[in-house]
């Protein structure tokens, strides 16, 4: 898991190619963090401890700047042709727009917390939590009863004022903060509107189902979708196995999923159905939180496999499974005697960071 501090330097690093948004970023994370202390994100199922809503708020900030960096939002002119120059030109404020809604789509959960300190009674509105805990020296914070699931997307953007200034709407123009505002309100929503708040949802549910393993792996989760499709095409055949150019190899109680072709075929069974797995590296980060993919000594879920193929040996890239996650039951007995080694080291020319 990735410290606090480590994720603030990332998400700088992201924004540094402009040296005003990485300036104003700098200023707004420090307002952020007035506004939400050390209040947890849920009362117990993900960034429950105190920080959480923090630290859950900085991992989906971060998740969607990643992914905003492989896209560009076109703008087009008035006769629908795209604005090559504009589409340059906005896109630092896309992308800062992108990283306030990702990072403040969770506010509207303070809320939902019942604080008091001294005799007081905390309203969000008023004042930013950590003033308020300064004032009142020891606060106790408890969850209202009547919070309603998901409402709290709705009023997010009533706490705007604790963390926008001036020189932020200036810089993002009226365009990027009414889409902040969108964002804010569509986050949670399993058919958002916008594509950009889309990218928020998906780091938002790939944030939880990091911090909770037991939540990866739910029929409904990402990672769910992928190990039931992963059955799928074994069982149809359209994945190999155990054969010459397979797509997995069994050997005993681990299987070795060959990637990156194997998640291709599962993004391509899953798109006709509408659902989006997330990139690459953070399926794989998801796979390792969720403790459903063996790692190497340096965290890469990706390993390298040697095994003997028609003309000698041949070494493939490989996500090691559990087979019983991944291969249908029936299909086992009928499966011809394989032989793979994962290599111990990593490849000469891996990282620990990325992974493709």
């Amino acid at each position: 898991m990735q410290s606090v501090e480590t994720m603030t330097e990332r998400i700088l690093y992201w924004l540094s190619l402009n040296t005003q948004v990485r300036a104003l970023a700098e200023r707004l994370l420090e307002r952020f963090a007035v506004t939400v202390g050390d209040l947890p994100a849920s009362a117990a199922h993900h960034h429950a401890e105190p920080g959480g809503l923090y630290r859950h708020s900085l991992e989906v900030a971060l998740k969607a700047l990643e992914e905003f960096e492989g896209d560009i939002v076109m703008e087009r002119r008035s006769d629908g042709s795209v604005d090559s120059f504009r589409s340059s030109h906005n896109r630092p404020r896309w992308q800062y727009a992108t990283f306030i809604a990702a990072l403040c789509h969770d506010l509207g959960k303070l809320f939902e917390l019942e604080v008091r300190g001294k005799g007081e009674r905390w309203c969000p509105l008023d004042e930013p939590y950590a003033e308020f805990g300064r004032r009142t020296k020891t606060p106790v914070a408890s969850w209202r009863p009547d919070r309603q699931h998901g409402a709290h997307a709705y009023v997010s953007g009533f706490l705007m004022h604790h963390v926008l200034t001036r020189q932020d709407i200036a810089f993002m123009g009226l365009p990027r903060v009414l889409h902040v505002g969108s964002c804010l309100a569509e986050a949670h929503s399993k058919e958002s509107a916008s594509a950009l708040s889309q990218m928020v949802s998906r780091g938002d549910q790939a944030s939880v189902e990091q911090a909770q393993p037991a939540i990866a792996v739910q029929p409904d989760s990402k990672v769910g979708y992928l190990l039931q499709t992963f059955q799928e095409l074994i069982a149809s055949g359209e994945m190999g196995i155990n054969g010459p150019g397979a797509q997995v190899y069994v050997e005993g109680d681990k299987a070795a999923v060959v990637v990156p072709i194997s998640i291709a075929m599962a993004r391509d069974r899953l798109a006709a159905k509408q659902i989006v797995l997330p990139p690459n590296i953070n399926l794989y980060n998801l796979l390792r939180s969720a403790r459903l993919v063996d790692a190497d000594q340096t965290g890469r879920s990706v390993r390298q496999i040697k095994l003997q193929g028609r003309q000698g040996p041949i070494s493939l890239s490989a996500l090691i499974f559990p087979t019983d996650k991944v291969v249908p039951k029936q299909i086992l007995a009928t499966l011809s005697p394989t032989h793979f080694e994962i290599e111990t080291e990593p490849a000469p020319q891996a990282t620990p960071v990325v992974e493709g």
